[in-house]
Order: C-alpha cells, then structure tokens, then sequence
C-alpha cells in the first residue's frame, strides 16, 4: 500500500498531512521515515531537526549502509515472478576493491555511499546519489522519458 503524503527530507523537511502544514513541525510520517525507515536512535540529534542539510542526510544514509552491510551472496537480487510479470531480472554483481562508480568516477568501496544497481540490462553498481543526478539531468533533457543506465543504456 502506497502512503498518500508526501513527504520530503531536506533543509527544512516537508509532509503533505494536515498536522505538518498546521504546526510547521516534526509530523508522525516525518518521525516515521526518520526512525525506522532511516533506523536512527530516538535520542539522535537528527531526529529532533526540523531539516538536514545533504552532508547530514549522506551521513545518515552512510550509517544505514554500514548497519545494512551484508555478504554478496545475500545482497544478489533474486527476481520474483508471477504469471502475468514475465520481466527477468539481472543479478547485481559483486562489488570488488577496484571498481569504480560510472558517474563519479569514485570508488564504490572507499566512500560506503549507499548503491543501487541496473535491474534490467547490465547489473553493475552506481552510487545511489550519483544516479539521482543522472536521472535529474535525464529528465531535464526529456521530460517523461525513463531514465535509462549510464553503463548500458
């Protein structure tokens, strides 16, 4: 079930419910996000913040990673497929110390950035940041168009 507010992190935080636009305050969803989607303690300074700024989000994001950090063989996605959803699904390979994020050119391993992985054509790992400036300047180019892998198109 998808939530029908939008919430957003950031300098300062927003919610689209009612309480948020009445008190300009920390609503129920932003404390929702922030401690167990983001898994920060109740008494962590950046819970109590009406907004983060981008190097306190990527710590927060790094902190979630190190917590979340799993052997390769339980990161590999593995598709589920139902009789109407055919689509297969590529693995994601594994991360080695030389590799590099297409984007920013960074080692993937140095940083402990979070990352993602193309699902649909060739399996290799970009930072998750790095891709959401992809994908801004992919729709800035063409509105609606879907963003595509920078690796493999």
């Amino acid at each position: 079930r998808r939530c029908p507010w939008q919430v957003v992190l950031g300098e300062p935080h927003s919610c689209s419910c009612s309480a948020f636009r009445r008190e300009r305050g920390l609503c129920k969803h932003l404390c929702w996000i922030l401690l167990k989607k983001y898994r920060l303690p109740r008494d962590h300074e950046y819970a109590f913040k009406l907004g983060l700024l981008e190097r306190e989000i990527e710590d927060m994001l790094q902190r979630l990673q190190q917590r979340q950090t799993l052997s390769p063989q339980q990161t590999t996605f593995l598709p589920t497929l139902n009789e109407q959803d055919e689509m297969l699904f590529i693995r994601q390979k594994e991360i080695s110390r030389e590799d590099i994020c297409p984007i920013c050119q960074e080692e993937l391993l140095k940083m402990m950035l979070p990352i993602t992985f193309c699902r649909y054509g060739c399996g290799n790992n970009v930072h998750i940041k790095c891709m959401k400036i992809w994908a801004d300047h992919q729709d800035e180019l063409r509105p609606g168009s879907v963003v595509k892998c920078p690796l493999c198109r």
